[in-house]
């Protein structure tokens, strides 16, 4: 991994161990990103900064969401935010990484019905559409794994609107509603989520657990 140390996938398939690990380089490379030494700064990363900096956020959103230490975000550009291609066998190389350690707060999906599973509710706060035409192709198995996991993490660079989001974080609350005494249809959407989140953590609600929305979510709400 050393060619390529920032991860493509999402920082809850990552151990504790390897998270840490992850934040550290991350803050590393976004707090020195104006003077950038090639012998440590992964060069498919060269141009595409801003989303570094997203990427830091989101691994402090998923060690937060452990209860683990962290540093304050980043602050984020309001431009878009662009991101380099995802290839396919350094993303594969990632995979096999990951699987040869420790779990992280995601265990890693055994077929596309558990992936898609996994990256649903990212995918319905970006574009519904997409949500049902998706989970279509993956219910008739038409979505071959190894298309599904780069089309699924090229959608989480898309930013969400206020709207999906809200809509994504009411089906999760669905989860945990038994428990909760909030109304989602009201309140702040960074309220919303701490209170899935809390609840899904303290009730050991699987289905949460294992989603990516569940972490990444937060960076977007800070931004």
């Amino acid at each position: 991994m050393a060619s390529n140390p920032v991860y493509d996938v999402d920082p809850g398939f990552l151990d504790d161990h390897r998270l840490a690990a992850q934040m550290r380089l991350l803050v590393g490379l976004v707090t020195s990103r104006s003077r950038p030494h090639p012998e440590h700064y992964p060069t498919v990363w060269v141009g595409y900064e801003d989303a570094l900096s997203l990427r830091l956020n989101q691994t402090i959103g998923e060690l937060r969401l452990r209860g683990l230490a962290t540093p304050e975000p980043v602050a984020l550009t309001d431009e878009s935010i662009l991101w380099p291609a995802l290839d396919r066998d350094r993303l594969r190389q990632q995979l096999q990484d990951v699987a040869a350690g420790p779990p992280g707060r995601i265990r890693l999906p055994r077929n596309d019905h558990e992936l898609w599973a996994t990256y649903k509710y990212a995918v319905l706060a970006r574009n519904q559409n997409s949500y049902s035409r998706i989970g279509q192709r993956v219910a008739a198995r038409s979505f071959p794994l190894e298309q599904l996991w780069p089309s699924l993490i090229n959608a989480t660079h898309v930013p969400p609107q206020e709207e999906g989001l809200r809509n994504a974080l009411q089906h999760m609350w669905g989860y945990v509603s038994r428990h909760s005494t909030v109304n989602p249809q009201g309140g702040s959407l960074p309220d919303l989520l701490r209170e899935v989140q809390q609840l899904a953590v303290a009730h050991e609600v699987s289905y949460l657990l294992n989603s990516t929305a569940l972490g990444e979510f937060a960076a977007w709400l800070e931004r």
